[in-house]
């Protein structure tokens, strides 16, 4: 654990935070991996932290939290909207695009699923556009957009999905060659615990938050 994190956590100890729990927004996306996180941090902090699941797309967004998780689009209105603290803020993670099928439709890439019949689900919103664009050889008919994705992606037969590493549930994932998610981490400037937000921003950077996040595809943020 790097220095800054240990005076920080200390400063916590010592009573230097608000009481209470550290609120945490994650956005569906990137949920499964900050839930993976949290229970790291307390272990390693003594502070409790709760997460809520929910979209995340402007101002209101921040509201009652502390520290706010998202992909890089999700988070424009935010920060443009004044709610961020200017100076936590974090790139965490990249999370890379995937296609997930069923074992009974073993399909790898896209230009498989032009020979098939599967009907592909793939997010919707700003998250989901580069996806949505790769799809664009498919039949209209044969492509469902996900409105929202509470968690993994649930496959029925003869279906397949285009989501991020996060979102792939059971079944074969290949990796697609789209961009992928930057995943950024702000503090609220309304909150009253920035100590506690920025050692929570501070441990997602750490070795030990990267090793939360690799379930969920993390690579270096270059």
């Amino acid at each position: 654990m790097n220095r800054s994190i240990v005076a920080i956590l200390a400063l916590l100890g010592a009573g230097a935070a608000p009481r209470g729990e550290l609120r945490v927004k994650a956005s569906p996306p990137v949920s499964p991996c900050v839930a993976a996180a949290i229970p790291l941090f307390e272990r390693a902090s003594g502070v409790r932290a709760s997460l809520q699941t929910g979209d995340v797309w402007g101002v209101a967004s921040a509201e009652g939290q502390d520290v706010v998780v998202a992909v890089e689009e999700e988070l424009t209105r935010v920060i443009e909207g004044g709610a961020s603290h200017p100076d936590l803020d974090v790139d965490i993670a990249r999370i890379p695009w995937v296609l997930v099928t069923t074992r009974q439709e073993p399909a790898v890439d896209v230009q498989a699923l032009e020979r098939s019949s599967v009907r592909v689900l793939v997010l919707g919103g700003a998250v989901g556009r580069e996806a949505r664009k790769s799809l664009q050889s498919l039949p209209p008919d044969r492509v469902r957009t996900l409105r929202a994705a509470a968690g993994p992606v649930r496959l029925e037969a003869g279906e397949a999905a285009v989501v991020p590493l996060s979102l792939a549930g059971p079944g074969t994932v290949s990796r697609l060659p789209i961009p992928p998610l930057l995943v950024r981490a702000v503090g609220v400037r309304a909150s009253p615990r920035p100590d506690a937000a920025q050692a929570f921003l501070d441990f997602l950077t750490s070795e030990r938050g990267a090793a939360a996040f690799s379930a969920c595809g993390r690579e270096g943020v270059r």
